[in-house]
């Protein structure tokens, strides 16, 4: 019920089974064909082994009773056995190869996901449902043993067991219809007490997923470098200990209960299996007293008995675990095909990043954020002319962030339009659109790679090293990179390289500024990337972008009001509309609440510049 609770939140399209299967095999045809090679040899493996298995005894007993010379009885002993010998080597081969296979399989399938997560449209990603979609799909594909690789041992072992079954299906008929139904029932009603425990770890998944979920936290965070020191001045760690301890009874508890459902399964599961088989045998054993059944035939109903109860259960896990795989497809499938809205091929073509920034403007823009009661942006209108400077500040929450997303082409309003060079955005190739920025974020992303790497975000053999080095110079960290031992070649931070080399807060946004040098884009965005220096730092470099950027359109993004008093504009928001604009010199003069702003922030720089030296003559 959960389950169909969550699909029906997340509109999960329910494809079927026999359409999830096709899917996953037209995948399969199309990436590594020979992994359905080597299904199907193992599915050949694992009917021609157990078959050896139930008639080599007979026909050796035959031929003992029969008197055949011992030479040919030695012969037909050593073929079966030899043969069975290379089908047992070749399982383990075959099980060796389609491990490597499967995991390919599994990368195939992990970046068809991690892809789709990196070039849908940015919107979604604001979106619950495309961000559980995602997790969900990211899941299906964790590790080797995954949903979406489980499928290739489930057809496997599905294809085994329904040849199987007819093949003893039809032996058995031969002997009594009656046993074979015997048989069906009581495999039947195992099949739905096996089931009992498939139920109860559905109802109590979300249990033991909760207390799952907290102990592994706790254990991360306990050895956690940033952390240790909370934990160490706070004394958390007692705190954390009982934590931990709770939910570990919490886990235990919940496999207690696991535990016994399951032994009570097994206990009725062996009962039944001790009826069905006492029942089959001594029908057997009538059959020798009665009729005459030779020790040839009885050995080999004997054994062709036990394993059509074999074949029969395991037709009936494999079906029960394709369903729960399909299932999982279903989310993978639909998170792919998530519908775009931005127009990704063709559109109107741009104007060359060559010839320099044109006006972009935002023309009576509202953005309202799903599910929230009220817009973020309320009918804003803005132009950014042509390499003017711009500055956009506000208190947090103004709705700064939401606007420069729009400028970027990431979302697109809810109302109104964004227009570059006088067109709708919406028009232009959105890829195309997006290689007109460059943009410096507070929450920024750089891959432990080398410095040249990092720099041009290109692989080592397209990068232009001599163009790296010079936009190193002008933000003023070639000094430190040329002093590394192996210079552009060293690699940033040590989270994946010991030999890495971590920069200080001030030496990061250097080499930000070096990569939004290299794009050579005709607009640069900055969105309070240096929220984390100090105001004087923040002045400085960003005093550094305005000299370096001067032919580009700039828009700077700040909750300190001094920190852009250079640009040629300023654009006070707050509560998602522009209140004032014009130079800071102007805002000043007004008295208007950017004056208030300034004045309050101004204060408390100079009462804590006044506390410090205070506190230094002392």
């Amino acid at each position: 019920m959960n389950k169909e609770k969550e699909e029906n939140s997340l509109q999960v399209t329910r494809y079927g089974v026999g359409s999830n299967v096709g899917f996953l095999l037209k995948e399969t045809v199309k990436c590594y064909p020979f992994l359905l090679v080597l299904c199907f040899f193992s599915i050949v493996i694992g009917i021609v082994i157990p078959v050896i298995t139930t008639f080599l005894p007979k026909i050796v007993i035959e031929q003992i009773t029969t008197g055949v010379e011992l030479k040919d009885i030695l012969l037909v002993t050593v073929t079966g056995t030899g043969v069975l010998a290379l089908c047992a080597g070749g399982k383990v081969f075959i099980e060796k190869l389609l491990y490597f296979q499967r995991f390919r399989m599994n990368t195939y399938y992990t970046e068809l996901v991690a892809i789709k997560g990196m070039i849908a449209d940015y919107s979604h990603q604001e979106t619950e449902r495309f961000r559980k979609l995602h997790t969900e799909s990211a899941g299906a594909c964790n590790g080797n043993y995954s949903p979406m690789i489980q499928v290739y041992d489930v057809g496997i072992g599905l294809c085994t067991s329904a040849l199987g079954f007819a093949l003893y299906f039809g032996i058995l008929a031969r002997l009594s219809v009656v046993l074979v139904v015997y048989l069906v029932g009581v495999t039947i009603c195992s099949c739905m007490l096996n089931h009992k425990t498939i139920r109860f770890t559905e109802k109590h998944r979300d249990e033991k997923v909760r207390y799952q979920q907290r102990t592994d936290y706790l254990a991360s965070v306990s050895g956690d470098i940033k952390s240790a020191k909370d934990i160490r001045l706070y004394h958390m760690n007692g705190w954390l200990s009982d934590v931990y301890r709770k939910n570990v009874e919490g886990l235990n508890g919940w496999y207690r209960r696991y535990t016994k459902t399951v032994f009570g399964v097994a206990v009725g599961d062996a009962g039944l299996s001790l009826v069905r088989e006492v029942a089959a045998y001594a029908y057997l054993l009538y059959l020798v007293i009665s009729d005459g059944m030779s020790v040839a035939d009885f050995v080999l109903y004997f054994g062709v008995i036990t394993g059509f109860s074999a074949w029969l259960s395991g037709l009936f896990g494999q079906v029960t675990a394709l369903s729960r795989i399909s299932s999982t497809v279903n989310y993978v499938r639909t998170f792919l095909s998530y519908p775009d809205n931005y127009t990704r091929e063709g559109g109107r073509e741009l104007p060359k990043a060559s010839d320099g920034p044109k006006e972009l403007s935002l023309c009576n823009v509202s953005y309202r954020y799903e599910s929230a009661e009220q817009d973020t942006l309320s009918e804003i209108s803005l132009t950014v002319a042509p390499k003017e400077h711009l500055a956009i500040v506000g208190l947090n929450g103004a709705g700064k962030t939401t606007l420069v997303k729009l400028l970027c082409g990431l979302t697109d309003p809810t109302k109104g339009c964004v227009r570059y060079d006088g067109v709708d955005v919406k028009e232009y190739n959105r890829d195309g659109y997006y290689e007109l920025f460059s943009a410096v974020f507070q929450q920024f992303s750089l891959l432990p790679v080398s410095f040249a790497e990092a720099v041009a975000e290109e692989e080592p053999g397209k990068i232009d090293r001599e163009r790296v080095e010079a936009c190193l110079k002008t933000a003023g960290l070639w000094d430190k990179i040329a002093s590394l031992p192996k210079g552009l070649d060293s690699e940033y931070s040590r989270a994946v390289n010991d030999e890495g080399t971590e920069l200080s807060g001030g030496q990061i946004q250097k080499l930000l500024l070096s990569r939004a040098l290299y794009r050579k884009a005709p607009f640069m965005i900055l969105d309070e990337p240096t929220a984390a220096l100090d105001p004087i730092a923040e002045s400085k470099l960003y005093e550094t972008y305005h000299e370096v950027m001067k032919d580009c359109s700039t828009v700077f993004i700040s909750h300190r009001l001094a920190s852009t008093r250079f640009c040629d504009r300023i654009v006070l928001m707050e509560d998602g509309k522009i209140i004032e604009e014009g130079t800071h010199d102007e805002l000043l003069l007004k008295q208007g609440r950017y004056y208030e702003l300034y004045e309050t922030q101004a204060k408390y720089y100079r009462e804590t510049l006044i506390e410090v030296e205070g506190g230094v003559s002392e």
